[in-house]
């Protein structure tokens, strides 16, 4: 059986960037901007884009090809996680000049969705299984969202735990290229968190997710929370997410939300945003991302889902790799 990796993640943020103070929706909450300003939750600036989600994928996209060293023609399948396509037979346009641009002559694309910001990691997790049993060899994993679309415009999401950016990431999830070994990937639905309880009863659904979800994850590959060297995340307050992960052994520094005040919450794209800034500052100090045995682990959280991607740390270098 083929040895799945995740390979050159790449993103593209929206080409504005604006201090989240002068979001209207805090200029007229002041409550609401003392807590997400506040150092505590650490939004600082948003991105936007007044151009099609497509435009943000495909300059994604090159670079992820460009860095993995797979030419546009050896790609097999692209799967698109996102809810800012259009939603009627143009977007089977813009998908097929989208695969166009970025030279994907022999690809097939299908999208996938109904889980949120854990839909990216639920690609990256199907991805990985197809290239595992060998029904595709190069599988583009492509995802990204408008503001104006998946939230209907709105800034503050997640129940008010963040402020919504626009961005698009890729990763190249490959048989041969260099990359980081993708060892398990679990998933979570929670319908009762959507569910109008008190505030207190909501809480306690969240945690029992978050447990759940990294049960699910260690049924399937053994991990302990020592042997993980950081967790990459949907970028929500940092508060919010130390309650979540903090009971399921996976607090402090192993949180990876340094991102959270630069570029916001960017739906599905945060981890592998996350993960793109961490391989390029390893790379920039001379760095390994990790020891031989050090684990990552990928988190999308949606309104209702969770899902989670196990990484080995130590990228494998190109070829078969081990079995």
């Amino acid at each position: 059986m083929t040895t799945a990796r995740l390979c050159a993640p790449a993103y593209e943020l929206g080409e504005y960037a604006e201090p989240v103070t002068e979001l209207p929706e805090l200029l007229a909450d002041p409550e609401a901007a003392a807590r997400l300003t506040a150092p505590a939750a650490g939004f600082d600036t948003y991105h936007w884009s007044d151009g099609q989600v497509v435009e943000l994928m495909a300059a994604a996209a090159q670079r992820t090809l460009g860095e993995a060293g797979v030419p546009g023609d050896e790609v097999d399948l692209v799967l698109l996680a996102t809810d800012s396509l259009p939603r009627d037979r143009s977007a089977h346009r813009d998908v097929a000049e989208l695969l166009q641009e970025i030279g994907l002559t022999r690809a097939t694309a299908s999208t996938l969705g109904l889980m949120d910001c854990a839909t990216a990691m639920a690609a990256v997790g199907t991805a990985a299984s197809l290239v595992r049993d060998g029904s595709a060899r190069h599988v583009l994993v492509v995802t990204g969202d408008l503001a104006d679309h998946a939230t209907g415009g709105e800034r503050i999401v997640a129940g008010g735990a963040a402020i919504a950016s626009d961005a698009a990431a890729t990763a190249l999830v490959s048989a041969t290229a260099a990359g980081l070994p993708v060892l398990g990937m679990a998933h979570h639905a929670a319908p009762e968190t959507l569910s109008a309880e008190p505030a207190r009863q909501q809480l306690a659904a969240r945690i029992a997710a978050h447990r759940e979800l990294f049960a699910r994850l260690a049924e399937r590959h053994p991990v302990r929370p020592e042997d993980v060297r950081a967790v990459l995340p949907s970028n929500f307050a940092r508060n919010v997410l130390e309650i979540y992960l903090s009971d399921v052994g996976y607090g402090g520094d192993r949180l990876a939300l340094g991102n959270v005040g630069r570029i916001g919450h960017c739906l599905g794209s945060d981890p592998l945003i996350n993960l793109a800034d961490r391989l390029a500052e390893a790379k920039a100090a001379g760095e390994d991302a990790g020891g031989p045995d050090d684990l990552l682990v990928l988190l999308g959280a949606g309104i209702s889902h969770l899902a989670a991607v196990l990484l080995g740390a130590r990228p494998l270098p190109a070829g078969e790799g081990p079995g």
